[in-house]
């Protein structure tokens, strides 16, 4: 074999082994050729758009920073012009941007391999000499085959443009920068910070010829309004935010301005919102519609940033920081109380940051065990009323509201009490429920009791409807031997009949107030219709002292109630003539209420409220109530069981002795004050009398305040050995105010009358305190109305003192306001009204007086 053909049988070119081969190679040398020239391309593309991209970054992070709105108007453009032509020449590279060749690509993948020597290129290049000869074309073929078996493992890889090395001095930084900060400062401003920039410098926009802002407070905040324009504005520290309440109404007028924008921004980082301007009198005539004044209202209800801008001009900016109006709150202080005549009272705390305008209570039953799951079906619904007030508005105020629940159907039930109170912006604060039983009207006959518990029953569940009747069909199985008068067994016969005629709902719902009548006929006879009449009267008039009714009303429900109390009165004694067993206590010794007490105190309720004082007339009224309550519980009894009349007679003394004391006293301080003027040489004449007092006079009544002090002492020692022989024992306040009647005693006949005083002070004080811890000990004793271990409950007589039968006048209790405090009353409201009405007077004077008389 010859040399020739042994080298050619392994890479003869022309076998077709060798042309699969190199159509391979070809192929995978143009996909290389393809992904070398899209990186090269993106390389160079990155490499010319990177000045552009930090001359539009630098760009827009100064404008979101709001350079172009600190600046004058004229930079704007002028700083575009210069942005624009820096940005032009930074893409000056685009212009030479050409699609890579395929020499470019290969030497790419050659380089990104880290081949020598340029061997892809080999792969394409033909032999140009020796190719002829056999040996040339084998060696060529060799070198050939060794390069395709390189190019087997060749790859291109990613772009790199390394545009780092166009932007030596780090500016892509700087804009990257002032991009993110940018982008978090203006917030929702950023489109109109980025066109400030484009704004026409020659545009002018008008200033308004007026503007003003000011802020309402709500008017039960009693704030004055807030002027944010003019010279009291100029008073407040622009920086500071404006402080205002809740629903506060912010009103900016302007005039002349038509290119005016309001906005508000919350501090919850939404959205800014313009507020719209509210409509204009509608007019043809454009030029008169400029100068109209343009009205915008916002009202504040969180903290937020308000602007008015004019055009792109910031005219003014505040900051509004809104104090919430917190809802209100109640509860009660204690325990709702049970009154004598079964109404209920409740004392409770309201607490709001303006006032409340409104408190009610409401009640809900409670669901009964003996019904299991069976939801009930009450004929009536819950009682719900209306709680009185604070007598002033306050954020902090305690009140007291009694309610006669006696005669609702629910009374004597177990229920959930709720306090609920509103304020003026609508807001309720609800207290925690209370469980209580609604107090019930005490009736002392069994029928009577029975009567009313079945029409609570039927109150509370229409289903315990067959259940009300077999009870009723019950009470009657033997009349004759329960003493049952014939009207009213005449009256239950007709409730049986009714019962068991009834239908529906509505039919039992009506027969409520028959049920209740009849227990009341059966308990009273007619004295609870005139009862129930005179406490609606006080009701209707209690109501209208509250809500402000005009005088023509008060003196309307006044009347009503005059003649609703002399009814009462006249069943009273009618009841007293028909039973006079039930009214023991009302002897010759006792304290009496007549008619002529009430009807003076409802002529000062009304004189009150005719002045203005309807706070004044409102407590008295509910003393006048009181009284009635104690009327109405001392008519079963007053005296308590084992409480003898000795015992009573001994309080007695000591009550009188304590008006004794209280006579002295006045009498010594009016000694001690002619004894003044006599020796300053004054020559004064007694009140009453045409005489002057003279030396020998004012010896002949110190001795005689001598005496009398010394007679009381005797008084009181026979009166504490008279009390030690009852087995009382000794008391200590008694015996210090011997002491002091005895030291007062000595004092007086030294002629020292101011040291008298003083002492006869001490012995006022002691004898009431011995005789408030006798009444007690006394009445612990007892064994009837009485507690055992306390005073009894009956312990006042209807005018709210202590009863002759059960003590004395210890001049220690709230006494009535009486003709003279009302007419002084009058006086000074009218010489406050005089003063206000002359405005020569100080504005500072006036602003006072003002606020004096808001109350009336």
């Amino acid at each position: 074999m010859s040399p020739t053909d042994s080298n050619q049988d392994p890479i003869r070119p022309q076998s077709p082994e060798s042309y699969g081969w190199r159509a391979f190679i070809k192929a995978r040398l143009d996909r290389l050729v393809g992904q070398s020239r899209w990186a090269l391309f993106v390389e160079r593309l990155w490499r010319a758009l990177l000045p552009v991209f930090v001359v539009v970054g630098l760009f827009v992070g100064l404008s979101w920073l709001g350079l172009w709105l600190i600046l004058p108007a004229w930079a704007g453009p002028l700083g575009v012009i210069v942005f624009a032509g820096a940005a032009l020449y930074a893409a000056r590279d685009l212009l030479n941007l050409r699609w890579p060749s395929r020499e470019d690509a290969l030497s790419r993948v050659e380089k990104a391999s880290g081949f020598q020597h340029r061997p892809l290129t080999a792969l394409e290049d033909e032999l140009s000499v020796g190719s002829g000869n056999p040996e040339s074309q084998a060696i060529w073929a060799l070198h050939q085959r060794r390069t395709a078996e390189a190019v087997a493992s060749i790859r291109t890889k990613a772009p790199d443009p390394q545009a780092f090395r166009r932007d030596p001095w780090a500016l892509r930084v700087i804009a990257a920068s002032l991009i993110v900060i940018g982008f978090s400062t203006a917030s929702g401003d950023r489109m109109v910070r980025l066109g400030s920039a484009f704004q026409n410098p020659f545009k002018t926009v008008e200033p308004p010829s007026r503007l003003d802002a000011w802020v309402t407070p709500p008017l039960y905040t009693s704030e004055p309004p807030v002027y944010l324009t003019g010279e009291s504005a100029q008073l407040r520290d622009p920086g500071a935010p404006v402080s205002v309440p809740e629903g506060s109404v912010l009103v900016v007028r302007s005039q002349g301005a038509g290119e005016l924008v309001m906005t508000f921004a919350g501090a919850d980082g939404a959205e800014p919102r313009v507020v719209a301007p509210e409509a204009t009198a509608e007019t043809s005539d454009p030029e008169l519609a400029k100068l109209l004044p343009v009205e915008r209202r916002l009202e504040l209800e969180t903290t937020g940033v308000v602007e008015l801008l004019n055009g792109e001009e910031r005219l003014l900016s505040y900051v509004f920081a809104v104090r919430p109006d917190d809802a209100p709150t109640i509860r009660l202080t204690d325990d709702p109380e049970e009154q004598l005549s079964g109404a209920l009272k409740f004392a409770y705390l309201v607490n709001d940051d303006y006032g409340v305008v409104a408190a009610e209570a409401r009640i809900t039953p409670l669901p009964n065990p003996d019904h299991g799951n069976r939801v009930p079906r009450p004929l009536v619904e819950a009682p719900q009323f209306p709680l009185s007030l604070p007598s002033r508005a306050g954020t902090a105020k305690t009140a007291e509201t009694i309610r006669d629940l006696t005669s609702h159907p629910w009374a004597g039930s177990e229920i959930d009490l709720t306090l609920m109170a509103r304020d003026q912006a609508g807001q309720e604060g609800m207290s925690p429920a209370y469980r209580i039983t609604l107090p019930q009207r005490r009736f002392g006959k069994p029928l009577a009791r029975a009567v009313v518990e079945q029409r609570r029953n039927l109150a509370l569940d229409a289903q315990n409807h067959a259940q009300v009747i077999t009870a009723f069909d019950a009470l009657m199985l033997a009349p004759q031997h329960f003493g049952f008068k014939p009207r009213n067994y005449l009256g239950m016969r007709f409730a049986y009949g009714e019962l068991v005629q009834a239908q529906t709902d509505e039919d039992l719902k009506n027969l409520l107030p028959l049920l209740w009548d009849l227990a009341l006929s059966i308990e009273d006879g007619d004295l609870s219709a005139a009862e129930r009449k005179l406490r609606e009267a006080q009701e209707a008039l209690r109501k209208a002292l509250e809500e402000g009714a005009s005088d023509e009303e008060i003196a309307k429900l006044t009347q009503q109630l005059r003649e609703a109390l002399n009814e009462y009165m006249q069943a009273l004694a009618e009841q007293m003539r028909q039973n006079p067993q039930a009214m023991q206590p009302f002897d010759g010794n006792q304290q009496s209420l007549n008619q002529q007490d009430l009807s003076e105190m409802l002529d000062r309720i009304e004189e009150l409220a005719r002045t203005g004082s309807r706070d004044a007339a409102r407590e008295l009224l509910a003393q006048m109530q009181q009284m009635l309550e104690n009327l109405q519980a001392g008519r079963p009894q007053m005296m308590p069981n084992g409480m003898s009349s000795e015992m009573m007679e001994m309080l007695n003394q000591l009550g009188e002795m304590i008006q004794k004391q209280q006579q002295l006293m006045d009498e010594t301080h009016k000694f001690n004050q002619d004894q003044q003027q006599q020796r300053g040489g004054q020559q004064q004449q007694q009140q009453g009398q045409g005489q002057q007092m003279t030396r020998e006079q004012l010896e002949q009544m110190l001795q005689q305040l001598q005496q009398g002090q010394g007679d009381l002492a005797q008084q009181l020692q026979e009166l504490m050995e008279q009390l030690n022989q009852n087995g009382m024992g000794q008391n200590q306040a008694l015996g210090e105010a011997g002491e002091s009647m005895g030291d007062a005693q000595q004092s007086l006949g030294e002629g020292e009358g101011q040291q008298a005083l003083g002492q006869q002070g001490n012995a006022l004080d002691a004898l009431r305190r011995g005789a408030q811890g006798l009444t007690e000990q006394m009445m612990g004793q007892g064994e009837g109305a009485g507690s055992p271990n306390g005073p009894s409950p009956l312990d006042e007589d209807p005018l709210g003192r202590p009863r002759r039968t059960e003590g004395p006048d210890f001049n220690n209790r709230v006494q009535i306001p009486d003709e003279i405090d009302v007419q002084r009353a009058r006086r000074i409201l009218e010489e406050l009204r005089r003063r206000f009405s002359d405005p020569s007077r100080p504005k500072l004077e006036l602003d006072y007086l003002e606020r004096l008389l808001k109350r009336y």
